[in-house]
Formats: C-alpha cells, sequence, structure tokens
C-alpha cells in the first residue's frame, strides 16, 4: 500500500527544488560573470599593455635657441650675460651650491651652469667662473683652471602644438628628486609601494581625515588609480568608471613594477592649462608655474605644485592666490608629519610666498617670422610630420638677445611713421651663416604674411655693391680709384629711352669709383654696369647667393630687381664674409627624445669671389657709413666701424638698408604692401631702426686684415692710374697688386 504524500511534504519538496534552481541559476550566472570578467580583464591587458608599453603619449616637438657659448676673446659683456642669466631663471646665490644659480663679484661672475643634452652630447652641472674686460670675456675657468670653451643651456623656446593637445616634457624618476616623490606620496598615497593598486585602507583613511578637517583633504584613490583614470577612462563621473578605474589599477599593478607606475605618473597627471593646451606632468608643470627644471624646484616650490595635482584650476595660483597658498600650507604641513621636512625647513618654506612666473614666462614668447623659417627647414630636413609627435629636440640659431633688441629698435621706429608702413628685418651671423633675429612685419608678434621671406620688392641701390665688386674682381681694369663719368646719359632700347638721375640731380663730371659708391651715384653706376655686361653682373648676384633667375635690363643696376629682405641677407652674408658663401640656416640640429641625433647643420663654405676684391668693396663701403649716404652712423658710434649701403627704390616705394659690424649682418626694410610711396629714402627711413639695434646690441667695430695681395697705391684723382709718390691730387687708396706700371705723367 502506497503511503499518502502529506501537503507538507510536497511543500518542502518543492521548496528545495526552487533552492537548487536557484542556487544553480547563480552558480550559472557566476560563472557568466567571472568569465565575463576573466575575458573582460584580458581586454583590458591588451589595452593597457599596447598602449602602456609603446609610445604612451604623442610629446610635440621641443624648440631650443642657441646656447650662448663663453669663451675668451668672446663679445659678450657683463650685462649680457646677467640677462642670459635672467631668461633662463637662474638665481643669485653666493653659495653657488647647485645648479641654476650665479653669483657676481668685481669682474667676475661664477655661475653653475645646469646639466643639458645637447645636439652632440651631455654635459654635467658645472660651476663656470666668467673673467670680463670691457664688453669680452677675459677668461673662462672651472675649479681654478682655464677651459677653452663653455655653453649655458638654450633657452626654450616653444613647445611644437596643435589647438587643444596634450603638452608635456617627459622625465625620468632618476630625474626626480627624493625629497620630491616622497612629498608626493605623501599626499597622494602613502602607501603605494605596499597595495596592488587599489587601497581599501587609503579610502578609510580619506574619509576619517576629511571628517576631522570638515571638509575634503585627501583623496581615496591611489596613486595607480589616478593613472588609469588619467590614461585609460574618460572624465564622466559613475559607478561604472570607478569600477573599471579599479580593474585597470589591479592590471597595471600586475603588469608593471611600482617604479614604471611611477614613472608614468609624473609624466601623465594632469597639472595646469596654457593656452589651449592642457599641460600634463611635473616636469613641464615646474617649468609652467616656475620657469625651471623639476630638480631645482624648492620646498615651498614642489609642494605647491603637488598641491596643485587635486584641482589645477581651483587652485591655481595665478587666479586664486590664497587658495593656492592654503593648499601649499596644507602640503607641506603633510610632508612634514612624514618626517621629509624638519621643523626648520617646516617653518621656512611656509614663511615664502608662492614665487610662481608670469603665464607664458617659461618660454620665451611669440616669434612667427623665425618660425616660418625654422619649420621650412624642418620640413626639408625631416619630412615625416609624425616624427614631429614625438618628442624630438629642435636646436636652432635664435638668438633671444638679438630679436629682443630687433623687437625694440623696430618698435620705437614705427612710432614716428605712419601705420601703413610695413617692415621687415633679418639678423644674421654671417661668419657662420646664422639667422639670429627676424621681424616679417609690424605686428611681429601674430603670425601672419611674412614679408622678410615672402615679400619680393625692388632693392634700389642695395644692388649696388654687386655691380662695384664685378668690376673689383678684375683688378688689371678696375681699383677704388678708376675714374667714372657722372655725365648726362641716355640709352635706347626698343624704340624707348631711358635717362637715369642721380639722387640730387646733379652732375659731378669724372668721379672715382669710391665715391661713386660711397655717394650712391646712379649714372656713374649704370656706365660702369653697362660697360661690364649685364650678365656679368648676373653672374655675380648668383655667385653672392641668388638662387633664382632674374632678367636683367639696364634699370636693373639701379635696383630695380625684386628681392626679398632674406636674399638679401643671403648676398650680404657673402659680401661681409669675405666673398666666402655660406647658405643661411636657423636650423641647427634634430634629435630624437632620447637624444639620438636625426639632423645636423654642417657649414659648407666656398669662396665665391675674390676676398681681395671684397676687401677693397667693404672698405668702400665703410666709407659710405663715415663720408656717404650712411654718415649717421659715425655720428652715433663715434670710433665704431661699419660697413654698409642705402638703398631707395624709385618713386621712395622702399627704403632699405644692409649693413654690418665683425659679427653681424642686418638687412631693413620698410614699405607698403599696396606698394604705394612712403616718401622715405634708404637713409631716413631704415638705417634709422639698424642704428637703433645696434645701440642695443652694443656694435663689435669692424676690422679686416689687408690682404697679402692687397697693398696701398698712390691714384692720380684725374686718370684713375698709379702714379709716382711726387704727384699731387692723388687719392692713397688699397689696391689689387697687378702688372699696372706707374705713369709717368702726373696726370
Amino acid at each position: 500500500m502506497t503511503a499518502k504524500r502529506t501537503p507538507k511534504t510536497s511543500r518542502t519538496k518543492a521548496k528545495h527544488q526552487v533552492w537548487h534552481s536557484l542556487l544553480r541559476f547563480g552558480l550559472k550566472t557566476t560563472l557568466v560573470l567571472l568569465l565575463t570578467l576573466f575575458v573582460y580583464l584580458i581586454y583590458l591587458d591588451s589595452k593597457i599593455t599596447t598602449l602602456f608599453s609603446g609610445n604612451k603619449w604623442q610629446v610635440p616637438a621641443q624648440l631650443y635657441a642657441r646656447a650662448l657659448e663663453l669663451s675668451a676673446g668672446t663679445h659678450l659683456s657683463p650685462q649680457n650675460l646677467l640677462e642670459e642669466l635672467a631668461r633662463l631663471q637662474y638665481r643669485e646665490d653666493p653659495r653657488l651650491n647647485g645648479p641654476g644659480q650665479y653669483w657676481t663679484e668685481g669682474r667676475r661672475i661664477s655661475v653653475v651652469r645646469r646639466p643639458f643634452v645637447f645636439a652632440d652630447g651631455a654635459v654635467a652641472a658645472q660651476r663656470l667662473d666668467i673673467d670680463f674686460g670691457g664688453d669680452f670675456i677675459e677668461k673662462v675657468s672651472s675649479n681654478g683652471k682655464a677651459i677653452n670653451r663653455a655653453r649655458l643651456e638654450p633657452q626654450l623656446l616653444q613647445h611644437l602644438v596643435s589647438p587643444e593637445q596634450e603638452d608635456r616634457e617627459i622625465v625620468s624618476l632618476k630625474q626626480t628628486p627624493q625629497p620630491i616623490i616622497q612629498s608626493l606620496m605623501a599626499v597622494e598615497d602613502r602607501d603605494f609601494y605596499q597595495h596592488h593598486g587599489i587601497s581599501p585602507l587609503a579610502v578609510l583613511r580619506a574619509l576619517w581625515n576629511n571628517v576631522l578637517a570638515g571638509h575634503t583633504v585627501q583623496g581615496g584613490s591611489t596613486l595607480t588609480q589616478q593613472l588609469a583614470k588619467n590614461m585609460y577612462t574618460d572624465a564622466e563621473r559613475n559607478l561604472l568608471r570607478k569600477v573599471n578605474e579599479a580593474l585597470i589599477a589591479l592590471v597595471l599593478d600586475y603588469r608593471y613594477s611600482k617604479d614604471e607606475i611611477l614613472e608614468a605618473y609624473l609624466n601623465e597627471i594632469f597639472i595646469g592649462q596654457f593656452k589651449d593646451n592642457p599641460v600634463h606632468g611635473l616636469g613641464l608643470g615646474s617649468k609652467l608655474y616656475f620657469g625651471k627644471p623639476l630638480a631645482e624646484l624648492r620646498p615651498h616650490e614642489y609642494a605647491l605644485l603637488i598641491g596643485l595635482i587635486k584641482g589645477p584650476s581651483y587652485y591655481d595660483p595665478r587666479r586664486f592666490p590664497e587658495r593656492a597658498l592654503s593648499r601649499r600650507d596644507l602640503v607641506l604641513d603633510m610632508i612634514a608629519e612624514q618626517g621629509i621636512l624638519n621643523h626648520d625647513q617646516h617653518n621656512m618654506a611656509k614663511a615664502q610666498p608662492l614665487d610662481v612666473i608670469p603665464l607664458g614666462a617659461h618660454l620665451q614668447g611669440r616669434f612667427p617670422a623665425y618660425l616660418d623659417q625654422v619649420k621650412t627647414e624642418l620640413r626639408q630636413q625631416v619630412p615625416d610630420a609624425a616624427v614631429w609627435q614625438q618628442g624630438i629636440r629642435i636646436f636652432t640659431y635664435f638668438d633671444p638677445a638679438a630679436q629682443q633688441a630687433l623687437e625694440q629698435a623696430t618698435s620705437k621706429r614705427l612710432e614716428t611713421l605712419k601705420p601703413d608702413i610695413e617692415v621687415a628685418a633679418v639678423a644674421t651671423d654671417y661668419q657662420t651663416g646664422r639667422i639670429k633675429a627676424m621681424i616679417g612685419g609690424r605686428q611681429f608678434q601674430f603670425a601672419g604674411y611674412n614679408r622678410a621671406i615672402s615679400a619680393r620688392r625692388q632693392i634700389g641701390s642695395i644692388i649696388k655693391p654687386v655691380v662695384y665688386l664685378t668690376a673689383l674682381a678684375q683688378p688689371q681694369n678696375f681699383t677704388l680709384g678708376t675714374v667714372l663719368q657722372d655725365t648726362p646719359l641716355t640709352l635706347r632700347s626698343g624704340g624707348q629711352s631711358w635717362s637715369p638721375q642721380n639722387y640730387d640731380k646733379k652732375l659731378r663730371g669724372s668721379v672715382p669709383l669710391i665715391e661713386a659708391l660711397a655717394q650712391s651715384l646712379n649714372i656713374p653706376t649704370v656706365r660702369l654696369g653697362m660697360q661690364l655686361g649685364l650678365n656679368s653682373v648676373k653672374d655675380t648676384l648668383q655667385k653672392l647667393g641668388l638662387e633664382r633667375d632674374v632678367t636683367m635690363r639696364p634699370s636693373s643696376l639701379l635696383g630695380a630687381v625684386e628681392l626679398s629682405p632674406l636674399e638679401v641677407s643671403q648676398l650680404y652674408q657673402t659680401i661681409a664674409n669675405k666673398g666666402q658663401h655660406v647658405p643661411l640656416a636657423s636650423l641647427a640640429a634634430v634629435t630624437s627624445a632620447k637624444g639620438t641625433l636625426i639632423y645636423q647643420r654642417k657649414m659648407q663654405a666656398s669662396q665665391r669671389v675674390r676676398a681681395d676684391a671684397t676687401y677693397l668693396l667693404q672698405y668702400a663701403m665703410q666709407q659710405a657709413t663715415q663720408t656717404g649716404t650712411a654718415a649717421a652712423l659715425s655720428q652715433q658710434f663715434p670710433g665704431v666701424r661699419f660697413a654698409g649701403k642705402t638703398g631707395t627704390s624709385s618713386d621712395y616705394r622702399d627704403s632699405w638698408f644692409s649693413g654690418f659690424d665683425h659679427e653681424t649682418s642686418l638687412v631693413v626694410w620698410l614699405g607698403r604692401d599696396d606698394n604705394q610711396p612712403i616718401q622715405l629714402t634708404g637713409g631716413a627711413g631704415a638705417l634709422p631702426l639698424f642704428s637703433e639695434y645696434f645701440r642695443l646690441q652694443a656694435p663689435n667695430s669692424l676690422f679686416r686684415a689687408v690682404p697679402p695681395s692687397v697693398n696701398k697705391v698712390l691714384i692720380s684723382r684725374m686718370s684713375g692710374r698709379p702714379v709716382k709718390e711726387t704727384c699731387v691730387n692723388v687719392l692713397l687708396l688699397p689696391a689689387i697688386s697687378v702688372e699696372m706700371p706707374l705713369q709717368d705723367s702726373c696726370q
């Protein structure tokens, strides 16, 4: 007989079946979730390792100025050196116990140079003692021993970043001082080296400290979680993102060493904003706020930098100094509690001001005209634009002191001119072909039409030295005393006639060649050019460095040739450099972020024109600055020698001056973009800007050794031929020694 089931038994069995079903469902769900989590962790691991092990960041190219070279005999005044040290954010400190410090005592300036990786290798920090004699360096020594040559590190000019691109400078953990690392962990993650990416204890401790303080003073996220948030998650605040952040932190901690994670954090953390670009990492943050490397920060400075991690906008020391000061002092208290600072250091640090530099002062400033030239050369030498985003370091010949002087001189000159008159100028070291400074327009701090490179304008009498050099390169036919005729001249071509006139509309009859050039006489120049032949003058133009083909007409002999200021600079580089042509360049070298050389300029000099002929030409051009059309220079700089030439195009549309001292050549142009007259000659318009530049830069008087082939010769003013010492009405002039017999007659 079958036992009868009771209702209670049936209910119990059904209940067990439900629980078994729920248990099976729970187990299956758990397995599915675990499997999903496992698959997701594999995905995260792949994503994390791909980014973390490769190029973690797009690092913008860093653009540097020239490195100031220090050696005995260098034309550099003590004031010039102090100004350079100020640009590099060196501190005056008599202890001289660390990089970035200097001290002045009498005629000596002592500097502890910072370590730096140049294109040709790394140099360590080093104390340098520089002794001066007037405006020249007498001696450079280190540890009591004279050294031939030393360099200061170049100034960082710009980061080549596109709008909204992240900006950073990579620092290694080894480069970061231990007190900064210890302070960072004391504030952000005390248990960093103990936990596995996440720290429940840190969350509880932060909660307790925040309750005691009555407001948020400490976060609960580990450094690893903060790194995960910055590198791998979006900015949206929700529970799912926090879970994702924790999982990524676990994977990071499993995959990488603590030092690797900490180094990544130092370079990834958001620290502020500069213009349109977010600034990441303590390396660039140190320069953004204090203008110096991370290794040189003092406790009150790195405490502020660490404090800003909590909220760079909220604690912005430039906008909210009281908030920033309060946050900095709180950080100082926290790191003092951990024993990183002793009592005296803590009190001294809290007594300091914020010491934040003005926004943007960590960079040189805006110089778009020069940057145009750098980018042009960079595209030629490093055509792969992707390489530009790999932290390459670009070394240029940009001279901050020269650029500053050129901008100041330009501003002063433009104050007295009509607002529609534009300007362009190029300063070069003509011996090396280095472009030192450039201005492309009156709004020289803003990008736009770069007249220094792109504006081709008639050059006027700037071309005359080319004509006279063509003649002087033929010593058997021409000397500085050769007689030229300043008499009426009419040239006919194609049914048209042209009668050139001198600037003052006067005629002088017979004039020596040197006087015709110094006084910029038009008629003798045209006569000479036609005698030489237009093709010969064109050939000299190309020897001097003109790379374009130009059509030569008789009017071209008076400057009816259109060139840019940069092209004129190249011509005058060869003239100033004794006929030795060196292609002008702004780009010195390019290296990878690790210092591997990608490109280095090799100075290719070639003797294009006879050195003795250019000596004679420079002798005549010096006369132009002493008694000729640029005589104002001798009045402003008594005892200083320049060589130069004014230039004025037809109808006073363009005003030019090109000249040089012993080391620097400067080309200046003034004109209107619509090519209308400006009613200024070269002497009245461009020359005052040239003069003001050298007043600010202190000229180095031009000196030229006499070539072996040149001797002083008495030349008759009447015939232009060498004569005996007994003759009168003669000129004593340098001349190239050739078989030229003395005249028996003094006439």
